[in-house]
C-alpha cells in the first residue's frame, strides 16, 4: 500500500516497521531541539530525511519523511495554519506562488508542510521567502511528451502542460490540507535507493506553473519510464523547508521591558 513513507522507499507494511524507522533515526540521527521538544533528524540516502518528534516527555509522539531536492521556489509567505494542540512540532502554512509585491496575491495559493517547524519561533507573515518544495506522489500518470498529454485530455476542459490546483484548499470540511493536483515537464529523473531499507524509488524535479519542484514516486506508481522532457500529471502532497532564515516576529515592547528587568535583577 502507497503512503508517504512507501514513497521515499522506506518499507512499512505494520506497526512494527514504524518502530523500526523510528529506532533507525534514534541510531543514527542528530538531536535538535525545539521550543515544544525535539527532533530526531537522520538521512537514509540521497535527500532521504526523517523528523522524529520526540516531546519534552522524552516520547515519540510523531514521524515525518521530507526529501531534499534542488528544487527552490520564491513564495509570499501568508499565514500559519492553526497548530494542533497535541503536536506543537508540525506546522503548515498558507502562501502564494509567485508572489506580487504585497505578498497577498500571485499565480495561485496553496498550504505546504514543514517537517522542522518547531526549531522556528513565531514565524513573521506576510513575507518572502524562498523554500525547498517536494510532492509525495499519491497518483500519477507519465507521458513520453507534451503532444501524447495533450491526446489523452478528451474532455471540454483541457490542462495546461504546466499546472497547478491548490486541491487543499476546497477541502469540504473547510480545513485547508496540503495537498495538490499539478502537471509539469520532467526536468531531471532518476531511481534513488533507500539506505535503511535498500528499497529504490523514483525521483524528478518537474516544472510547473510556478516553480520547480522535487516529486517523489513509490514504484508502485511508475506506469512507464520517466524521460527528460516527459510530462507527469497527478495528486500529491506537498512538504517544504525553508532556504531562507525566515523573519521572527519581534517581542512586544512590553515583553521586552519585563525581560529586561528580569535580567537587570
Amino acid at each position: 500500500m502507497v503512503n508517504h513513507m512507501t514513497t521515499l522507499g522506506f518499507r512499512v507494511n505494520s506497526p512494527e516497521d514504524f518502530e523500526n524507522i523510528a529506532e533507525y533515526a534514534l541510531s543514527t540521527g542528530t538531536r535538535i531541539k525545539a521550543k515544544h521538544g525535539q527532533y530526531a533528524f537522520a538521512l537514509a540516502g540521497e535527500g532521504i530525511e526523517i523528523w522524529l518528534q520526540i516531546d519534552k516527555k522524552n516520547q515519540v509522539i510523531g514521524l515525518n519523511p521530507h526529501f531534499s531536492g534542488s528544487s527552490r521556489m520564491n513564495i509570499g509567505l501568508t499565514a500559519e495554519l492553526k497548530p494542533d494542540e497535541n503536536n506543537k512540532l508540525d506546522g503548515s502554512f498558507h502562501a502564494w506562488a509567485e508572489p506580487d509585491d504585497s505578498m497577498e496575491s500571485g499565480s495561485y495559493p496553496f498550504v505546504f508542510d514543514v517537517p522542522n517547524r518547531g526549531v522556528y519561533g513565531q514565524i513573521l507573515t506576510p513575507q518572502s521567502i524562498h523554500v525547498q518544495l517536494s510532492a509525495f506522489a499519491h497518483e500519477v500518470t507519465i507521458y513520453k511528451d507534451e503532444e501524447e498529454f495533450n491526446l489523452s485530455q478528451d474532455s471540454e476542459l483541457k490542462f495546461a502542460v504546466e499546472s497547478f490546483i491548490p486541491s487543499g484548499l476546497f477541502d469540504s470540511e473547510g480545513t485547508p490540507s496540503a495537498t495538490a493536483i499539478f502537471t509539469g515537464r520532467i526536468v531531471e529523473t532518476a531511481e534513488i535507493v533507500n539506505e535503511q531499507s535498500k528499497l529504490r524509488f523514483t525521483w524528478a524535479l518537474v516544472r510547473t506553473l510556478g516553480g520547480e519542484i522535487d516529486v517523489v514516486i513509490d514504484q508502485e506508481l511508475v506506469n512507464k519510464e520517466m524521460i527528460v522532457g516527459g510530462i507527469i500529471s497527478g495528486s500529491f502532497w506537498l512538504s517544504a523547508k525553508f532556504q531562507d532564515e525566515p523573519v521572527i516576529k519581534k517581542k512586544s515592547n512590553v515583553i521586552e521591558r519585563i525581560f529586561r528587568k528580569n535580567n537587570e535583577k
